[in-house]
């Protein structure tokens, strides 16, 4: 009786694994791209400058990479922040038992 109870709840347990990592997979695929947002924003400027004045005007297609770099820096960062925010507020909850 208990062997058969005791391989009824591993079979169980087993089977629901899979839900779990499911629902896991969206938030760290999200966190990282965050992460990767956050962590390449410093290099939008010197990018969208070189970009801007190797195919654009002579000197107008320079300080125009140098202005939508900083644009891009600045949301890159904001929304990099944002989706790590994001993809951690569900996991906020488990915050207390941490303690």
């Amino acid at each position: 009786m208990k062997k058969s109870l005791a391989g009824a709840v591993v079979v169980i347990l087993l089977l629901s694994l899979p839900a779990f990592a499911v629902n896991a997979r969206p938030d760290t695929d999200r966190f990282t791209h965050g992460a990767e947002r956050v962590l390449l924003a410093p290099f939008q400027i010197p990018v969208q400058t070189y970009r801007w004045t190797r195919y654009g005007p002579p000197i107008t297609g320079t300080l125009s990479g140098v202005l939508v770099g900083a644009v891009r820096t600045v949301t890159d960062l904001l929304g990099g922040l944002f989706d790590m925010a994001a993809a951690a507020v569900p996991y906020a909850k488990y915050a207390f038992f941490a303690f």
